[in-house]
């Protein structure tokens, strides 16, 4: 029996997870602090706020990674210079070390999956989780 589409997707998306989960253990992070690092860029600050929004987690469990982040020296917490009573967060150089080692890991898993493919089938590939990753940003 031919395998649906959404099908396909499921198994596409647990492949991607447990290369995540690959990636979370060498570098010893949950996979909400892994979400945490990887929406931060290396020479942002944000507002635990912003963060929070971007990970799409409520202010207080976003708060709880951040802390989380912060305990293992991945994130610094500074006063924000723009109001006193928020502060704002970067990663620190253990933080920046941390993602370029993640994304040095994502980097090599893109290797695997390219050198089973031509450039054209790489396009067609690309072009086809385009169309349906559109689909979930209309909702």
């Amino acid at each position: 029996m031919e395998k649906s589409l959404i099908d396909l997707i499921i198994e596409l998306k647990k492949g991607c997870m447990e290369d995540e989960e690959q990636i979370r253990t060498i570098c010893n992070i949950s996979l909400a602090e892994y979400k945490g690092i990887m929406e931060i860029d290396i020479k942002e600050r944000i507002t635990c706020n912003a963060l929070s929004q971007k990970m799409c987690l409520s202010p207080s469990r976003g708060s709880r990674i951040i802390d989380s982040l912060v305990r293992k020296g991945y994130l610094l917490r500074m006063v924000n210079p723009d109001d006193r009573r928020s502060f704002v967060i970067s990663l620190s150089s253990n933080g920046v070390k941390i993602k370029k080692q993640i994304e040095q890991e994502r980097n090599n898993c893109e290797k695997r999956i390219r050198k089973k493919f031509s450039v054209r089938e790489i396009e067609l590939i690309k072009e086809g989780l385009e169309l349906i990753t559109k689909i979930f940003h209309q909702k």
